[in-house]
């Protein structure tokens, strides 16, 4: 059996092979995407994706794996900078976000933590229990399982050393399939491994009991002072928990940008501790400052992690971020300086293209962990970036040639790893183990074929050896050391084809995915990624798939980005915590519905189905009425609501005008971005001559209360109503009372009037739980899996949902979620019947077979009818990509229209035969169906292997050599362009 049907067989849910989940695990925290993009052939993009639940699927994996010869990458968040997380050699990616479980043994003072669990939430865990970390990395939001594996070291490392120095134990799957635990000496096998030897399941971490923390900042000068005062604390043995000290431009940075209390242009010394040691260390610290004459001030305790974050996030606001950060004895401070100087420029200046400054940890065995940064104009995606990547070369040397090390090996250092296993990080060493010989040794008895996590730590002999050339570049980057700026002058710059064509895909959420420094603050924080931990669904995991794109087209020459994978990334719920967290302060909520205005504007626009009005409701309609209630096309999917709205509103005793279910309020228009047929719309509902306008859904809702406000004017339409919800009129207006638990679903669009809604219901007694999460119901209709999975994960996490937006509940009702809108929870409280008539038809899953093979094979056929045509113009193709497709754009849009019309009446042969006979109303429900599967066919399928036969059959045609990259590129782009006039051909389909 294939791999890909062992991997689906076994995980089903829980495994991917869809470009969405392989881009996004393609990317870190450092610069492996831009080698790529540089021209190294590093094969990143992984082939699968698994979330494994539990050791036992981790056995399962490695089995597989050994079986079929194909290499392992464990992936915690991805912040690690070296490129530990993403593949070298493609393979299987093991996601982890699935194994987070934690329990805290208190007796013990152990946290016991699987992979998945993030150093935040096992701190917080602890603390709940009266004890707390004793250290952990500086990303806070990192996972356990990869900072075991990267031996890190951050904050509380001046007191409780490195990572490993705090792990009791590690339970981990062996390149034999086999579950072992590794506690004292045998730990030198794992920690620092980067998940070479084996694949960590299970840690044990050291805890201290709680103590409250505090905080003092010393100020200097010079570095001089700052140099004494660090030789200082180690020589005095001073009992703090914490030092950390920022670099004058640093500090600046951070201070102007997050208001951190630091002297800015100063060195500032951050020192943190436990409040009941404050009467042994601020003494001491009073006396240390007085002699090198450092001011002293009251710090922040609270966030300091996260300015490590933002050092990057503050540093990039002005260019590209060039970091190396790595390991050295405190003796050769200034030796490393002055090293750095040489190359860069001044230390504590942090102008483009000129100067350095630091940021240091001091660990406990007079080790500094000392971050270097300086600023480059290049953007990431220039073509020129090799050269600026080059310094980071320059300061790795100067660490090492003083006898320091990285603080990580990943793809890059291969040849210092005995340095920094060995040498720096003494851990081992002090209990008499040589780490990295045991760890040799060990991957070579045990991983003689390079499965685990291949091309790190170690030089890699079998597989993943195109790592090697990042070594020549090294190489020639030393050699030509006084030669760089030159070399970057004479060579060609600009953006790579890369960034171009994910711009054509992504617009300008491109350019925020290269400002984002892959913190992971954001997904800890994201309530979807709560529901399904899997990383296309975390913000960060969207602006890595970006990258990936980009990535993806340098290493094959093409890529084909189907319209449900920017649904699959965008279509969250918008709610808008991203940003408040986001160091880098990019507005992730609003580019999120940007770019899922992009699909949107594809969907082809379905007509609104009239939904009969029964005569019993003849008393309260009325076209004198003032108050108008707006039911448009949106409530078709859930005609019930329209019915329990008017029994209610019958019970009042209120006398509307009805707005019936064929009108359209102009939703998809506004968010999509398409004023013309916006405007269009607003000027056909020129008649809404009412004084209060009630909404049934949020889409509507969200449409009169804010696009009318902007594009009336621009329709001739200068009408002023009151927009309001139906659920607040009925809160507003009737009397009712309860105790009852509901789980409100607050949808995506119902936002601004929510907490109104749930004050109200709180007020008369009910106990509310707000449960964000976005069905997907609008944006996503049969894009990508995200909108399935989340109504799944809410039904299984809630038992009963009760929502603000019909469409959610007919969305829920669909896979089988016990769910009512709030109005037919209001009309139970008060006794009105509710309706639940809810016309559905599914596509047999034959069918949706049959017209998916049918549009490939009429693609396929039709392209390659044109094959000779085609080459008869790749001559052109050395012009430019630009012209090149005014060229072919022609033919492709004959294929397109050819292909349409044969699709069409495919189709409706198929409807006539099997559904003839039905009624009218049935019939519509049933092309209605049909044209939304197929919409959802040719938007999510791949046209990569299409083009791929042709470029092939071109060149077989064609008598002159060509670019067949360019080729690929312009007929993918060109194609997907043009796929729209099928999907617009689609309503022709009724029968």
């Amino acid at each position: 059996m294939p791999i890909k049907d062992l991997l689906e067989s076994r995980f089903k849910d829980n495994f991917s092979d869809c470009l969405v989940e392989r881009l996004s695990h393609s990317v870190d925290m450092g610069f492996v995407p831009e080698l790529v993009w540089s021209g190294i052939k590093i094969n990143i993009i992984p082939d699968y994706v698994v979330y494994p639940q539990n050791s036992e699927d981790v056995i399962n994996l490695v089995k597989i794996a050994l079986e079929n010869n194909v290499p392992l990458v464990p992936y915690g968040r991805g912040t690690n900078r070296y490129g530990n997380a993403i593949p070298a050699d493609g393979g299987i990616v093991i996601d982890f976000s699935k194994m987070n479980k934690i329990e805290i043994d208190e007796v013990n003072k152990v946290a016991i933590a699987e992979p998945g669990a993030t150093w935040k939430l096992v701190d917080i865990a602890a603390q709940q229990k009266g004890l707390q970390l004793r250290t952990f990395p500086s990303s806070y939001d990192s996972t356990v399982g990869g900072g075991v594996a990267g031996d890190a070291l951050g904050i509380g490392s001046y007191e409780y050393g490195f990572i490993c120095d705090n792990v009791a134990f590690v339970e981990m799957v062996n390149p034999k399939g086999e579950l072992v635990r590794l506690e004292g000496k045998d730990l030198a096998i794992v920690c620092g491994a980067e998940g070479s030897t084996g694949i960590i399941t299970k840690v044990g971490i050291k805890l201290r009991p709680f103590s409250t923390t505090e905080a003092l900042v010393i100020s200097f000068d010079n570095l001089e002072n700052v140099y004494n005062t660090i030789g200082e604390f180690y020589r005095q043995v001073v009992p703090a928990w914490h030092v950390q000290v920022r670099g004058p431009a640093i500090s600046s940075y951070i201070h102007d940008n997050f208001n951190a209390t630091l002297d800015p242009g100063k060195w500032n010394m951050v020192v943190l501790y436990p409040s009941s040691r404050a009467s042994i260390v601020e003494p001491k610290l009073y006396r240390i400052a007085q002699s090198y004459g450092g001011k002293v001030f009251e710090g922040e305790w609270t966030g300091w992690w996260s300015f490590n974050h933002g050092v990057n996030a503050a540093l990039r606001t002005k260019g590209l971020l060039i970091h190396q950060h790595g390991l050295i004895h405190y003796t050769k401070l200034k030796d490393l300086i002055s090293e750095i100087s040489k190359d860069l420029g001044d230390v504590g200046v942090l102008e483009m293209n000129k100067g350095f400054d630091l940021d240091i940890d001091l660990e406990r065995r007079e080790v500094l962990l000392a971050n270097a940064f300086t600023l480059v104009s290049l953007s990431p995606a220039d073509k020129k970036i090799i050269y600026e990547l080059a310094k980071n070369t320059l300061m790795m040397e100067d660490f090492i040639k003083l006898g320091g090390s990285m603080l990580s090996v990943g793809i890059f250092v291969h040849k210092y790893a005995k340095n920094r296993l060995s040498a720096m990080g003494r851990t081992f060493q002090e209990l008499g183990v040589n780490r990295y010989e045991v760890m040799r040794k060990y991957k070579e008895e045990m991983d003689p074929e390079e499965l685990f996590n291949p091309g790190k730590v170690f030089e890699p002999k079998k597989r993943a050896r195109t790592v090697l050339e990042i070594v020549k570049r090294q190489n020639e980057a030393l050699r030509f050391r006084f030669g760089i700026g030159f070399a970057k002058a004479i060579s060609p710059g600009g953006q790579i084809e890369g960034y171009k064509v994910a711009k054509r895909y992504l617009d300008v959420f491109v350019d925020y995915a290269l400002t984002c420094i892959d913190c992971a603050m954001c997904v800890t924080v994201c309530p979807q990624y709560r529901l399904i931990p899997q990383w296309p669904y975390a913000p960060k995991g969207m602006f890595d798939f970006t990258r990936g794109v980009m990535s993806y087209y340098e290493l094959n020459g093409s890529v084909d980005v189907p319209d449900s994978a920017i649904a699959e990334i965008s279509g969250c719920h918008k709610c808008g915590l991203c940003d408040g967290v986001c160091p880098a302060r990019i507005p992730i909520s609003t580019l999120l519905i940007k770019l899922n205005s992009l699909v949107a504007k594809k969907i082809p626009e379905e007509p609104g189905v009239a939904i009969q009005i029964p005569d019993k409701y003849k008393d309260i309609i009325t076209d004198d009425s003032e108050i108008g209630v707006w039911l448009g096309k949106y409530v078709s999917d859930n005609p019930s609501i329209v019915y329990t709205a008017l029994d209610l509103l019958q019970r009042l005793g209120i006398k509307v005008r009805l707005f019936d279910t064929t009108r359209d309020s102009g939703f998809m228009d506004y968010i999509s971005g398409n004023d013309n047929s916006l405007v269009e719309k607003i000027r056909k509902n020129s008649d809404l001559n009412v004084v209060e306008l009630i909404t049934l859904t949020p889409e509507d809702y969200k449409a009169f209360s804010e696009e009318y406000l902007e594009y009336s004017k621009l329709a001739g339409n200068t009408k002023v109503f009151d927009v309001v919800p139906l659920e607040l009129k009925l809160l507003k207006s009737i009397e009712f009372e309860g105790n009852d638990e509901i789980a409100l679903h607050v949808a995506c669009f119902s936002s601004s009037y929510a907490n109104e809604i749930i004050k109200r219901l709180r007020e008369r007694g009910f106990k509310v739980k707000r449960v964000e999460g976005c069905s997907g119901a609008i944006l996503e209709r049969n894009l990508g899996k995200r909108a399935d999975r989340m109504v799944r994960a809410l039904g299984e996490s809630y038992p009963s949902l009760v929502t603000l937006c019909p469409l959610a509940a007919a969305k829920f009702r669909s896979v089988g979620v016990n769910a009512k809108t709030l109005v037919e929870f209001i009309a139970e409280k008060l006794g009105v019947a509710i309706y639940t008539q809810i016309l559905t038809f599914t596509v047999p899953s034959d069918d949706v077979k049959v017209i998916r093979d049918k549009i490939t094979s009429l693609l396929t056929s039709s392209l390659n009818q044109r094959a000779k045509l085609i080459a008869d113009t790749t001559t052109f193709i050395s012009t430019s990509p630009e012209e090149y497709k005014k060229i072919i754009e022609p033919i492709i849009v004959e294929v397109v229209e050819e292909v349409s019309r044969s699709l069409i009446d495919s189709v409706k042969g198929i409807l006539a035969s099997r559904y003839g006979m039905e009624d009218p109303s049935k019939k519509t429900v049933i092309s209605g169906a049909y044209v939304k599967e197929i919409n959802g066919i040719l938007m999510s399928m791949s046209l990569e292997g299409i083009v791929k036969e042709l470029v092939d059959l071109v060149k077989s045609e064609s008598i002159e050599p060509f670019d067949e990259k360019i080729l690929a590129s312009v007929l993918l782009e060109t194609l997907r362009e043009n796929m729209a006039k099928i999907r617009n051909a689609l309503p022709a389909l009724s029968f």
